[in-house]
C-alpha cells in the first residue's frame, strides 16, 4: 500500500495518515523490501537530519551502545568514527545536502554506505553503496508521519530488533495514551522527560509540536531533566514524565512535580521494548493533531510560515 499526499498537507490529511500506519507497515513487513535490510548490522552507524535524527536515535536507543546515532554534519567533521564501520543514511527526500556531502565523503572510509530513502532516485541514492526504499511517496510539505514510522521500522530491522507487535491494537491504544500527553500553550513550553525509546520518541515528539502547532517544547534524558530545564520551568509550562516498566524516578519526579504547582503527567507504556517505542511515537502524533483541532488550525502551522520555510530550504537543501 502506497499513500500519496497530492498538495501541501492539511489536517485532515496527515490525521488520514495517521490512521493508515498499521496497514503501511503491515505491507512494508511482507514485503521484499523488508528482506533487502538484512538484520543485525553490528557495530552500525546510523545518520539522520529532522525527523529521519529521530528514527537513528531510535534505533541507537534501542540496540545499545554497539550502534551510534549521529547528524550528517557531525559525522562529515569527525569522519573517522565510520571507519569500517556500516554507515545507515536516513532521509526520507533523500535531497539533504549534508546527508549527500556525507555520502561521497564516506567513500574509502565506511565498510558500506546505505541510503534508507522514500526517494530511491535522489541524489542520496546515487551517492550511496546501496539503497533500500520506504513505500511511501510524500509529496509536497508535510509533517513526517508515516514516513517516520516507516524509517523506524526500518532502522530496527537492520539491528534485528522486529517485534510481531499488533500495529492496529497499538494505535487504538495510542488515542487512549495520548489524553494523557499535555501540550502548553504556544507561547509557553511542553517538555517530555524519559529514557531510552522514551526519550528516542520524545525528540520526535518535539518535532511535531514545532511543525505541526508553531508551539515550544524541549525533550530531556529523565536524570538531566532535574538537573538543567526544571530551573526555566514556569506554572503555565506542561511536564511529561515518561516511566519505564520497573523504574521509579519518573514517578517520583512527578509526584514533586504536582506538589510543587507545576502541569505535570505520568506516563508509563506497557508492552515490549519495541512495542512501547511504537505506542509513545503514535501517542505523540496523535497528542499534536488533537491539539491542532483544539485551536482550530487548518493546516499544520510550518505550511504557512513561510519565512521560516525559505531560511530551512535554504540551509537544508
Amino acid at each position: 500500500m502506497s499513500l500519496r499526499l497530492i498538495t501541501e498537507a492539511t489536517i485532515a490529511s496527515v490525521t488520514k495518515e495517521f490512521k493508515a500506519q498499521p496497514s503501511l507497515l503491515r505491507s512494508f513487513r511482507r514485503s521484499a523490501l523488508w528482506s533487502e535490510l538484512g538484520d543485525d548490522s553490528g557495530d552500525a552507524v546510523f545518520v539522520g537530519a529532522g525527523d529521519s535524527y529521530a528514527a537513528a536515535l531510535c534505533a541507537s536507543f534501542m540496540a545499545g551502545p554497539r550502534v551510534a546515532a549521529l547528524d550528517p554534519y557531525s559525522l562529515t567533521e569527525s569522519i573517522s568514527w565510520a571507519r569500517r564501520r556500516p554507515v545507515y543514511i536516513v532521509s526520507v527526500s533523500g535531497e539533504t545536502r549534508s546527508n549527500i556531502e556525507l555520502a561521497s565523503a564516506l567513500k574509502g572510509v565506511a565498510k558500506l554506505t546505505v541510503a534508507i530513502t522514500c526517494n530511491p532516485k535522489s541524489r542520496l541514492a546515487a551517492a550511496a553503496d546501496s539503497v533500500v526504499e520506504l513505500p511511501f511517496k510524500p509529496r509536497g510539505k508535510s509533517p513526517g508521519i508515516a514516513s517516520f514510522t516507516l524509517a523506524v521500522g526500518a532502522v530496527l530491522k537492520v539491528c534485528g530488533l522486529e517485534s510481531g507487535c499488533d500495529f492496529d491494537e497499538v494505535l487504538a491504544r495510542a488515542t487512549t495514551v495520548a489524553k494523557k500527553i499535555r501540550i502548553a500553550s504556544r507561547r509557553n513550553l511542553t517538555h517530555f522527560a524519559g529514557n531510552n525509546e522514551a526519550y528516542a520518541a520524545s525528540v520526535y515528539g518535539v518535532a511535531k509540536i514545532y511543525e505541526i502547532l508553531g508551539g515550544r517544547a524541549q525533550a530531556s534524558l529523565l536524570e538531566e531533566f532535574s538537573h538543567m530545564p526544571l530551573f526555566s520551568l514556569s506554572v503555565t509550562d506542561c511536564v511529561n514524565v515518561v516511566e519505564s516498566p520497573s523504574g521509579r524516578k519518573g514517578e517520583q519526579l512527578q509526584e514533586r512535580l504536582s506538589k510543587g504547582g507545576y502541569s505535570s503527567s505520568l506516563i508509563r507504556p506497557k508492552g515490549d521494548a519495541v512495542e512501547r517505542l511504537y505506542l509513545l511515537i503514535f501517542s505523540m502524533q496523535i497528542a499534536a493533531i488533537d491539539a491542532a483541532r483544539r485551536e482550530g488550525l487548518e493546516t499544520p502551522y510550518f505550511v504557512g510560515a513561510k519565512n521560516k520555510l525559505r531560511i530551512s530550504d535554504a540551509m537544508i537543501y
